[in-house]
């Protein structure tokens, strides 16, 4: 019982401050203070897991670069059949990432996001399954539930049933930095990888949609 409350724990934080409290800042609060507080509690995860090696760097930036070019090249030429960029405004807006607003939207998923998402799915999490299961276990575990808390946010963006279709690569994502994890035993891949992964989402923000 407990480990499925750390599986949906996000889902569930998203969930209350988007579509209980309507409230991008709440979501963030909730969501963000659940992903720190919980490994925190938990006595975190081992200094070695974030050793910086040669082949982490590779995989990391290797792997980043092509989910950036398949999320922002991927977007560049398609958004005009999945996107409806006018109603995609309006719902931003509202979100409140206007001014101020987008300067905290773009650090949060450089730096916040990335950072402690992979310090709770492919670090603590990941460890918990590791220590009790095996490696396909962990990975397939923590790809998908890092995959759920995604639909809540993809499918108010995209148009029909492409939202759902948007969170394949994040599924993905998840597997291949879960396998990398496995191989190098640090979480640096992953993070490098994810912060280039949120960059392509920024640039769609900023040169599509903005």
């Amino acid at each position: 019982m407990k480990k499925i409350f750390l599986f949906v724990g996000p889902t569930l934080m998203i969930f209350i401050g988007l579509q209980v409290l309507e409230s991008v800042l709440a979501t963030f609060v909730l969501f963000y203070s659940w992903l720190l507080a919980v490994p925190w509690l938990g006595r975190g995860i081992q200094r070695e897991r974030f050793k910086v090696t040669s082949k982490a760097v590779i995989l990391g930036v290797g792997s980043g670069l092509l989910f950036f070019l398949f999320i922002y090249g991927g977007l560049y030429w398609l958004h005009i059949y999945l996107l409806d960029i006018d109603q995609l405004r309006v719902l931003l807006l509202e979100w409140g990432f206007s001014g101020r607003g987008e300067i905290w939207l773009v650090l949060i998923l450089l730096v916040a996001n990335p950072i402690l998402e992979e310090i709770y799915w492919r670090g603590y999490i990941y460890e918990k399954l590791r220590t009790e299961g095996t490696a396909k276990y962990a990975i397939l575990m923590t790809a998908s539930f890092y995959t759920l808390y995604h639909l809540l946010s993809v499918i108010p963006i995209f148009e029909s049933f492409y939202g759902i279709i948007a969170a394949v690569p994040v599924f993905i994502a998840g597997m291949f930095w879960g396998y990398v994890r496995e191989k190098t035993g640090t979480i640096t891949a992953a993070i490098i990888g994810h912060v280039l992964s949120d960059t392509g989402i920024i640039c769609v923000y900023w040169f599509i949609i903005r």
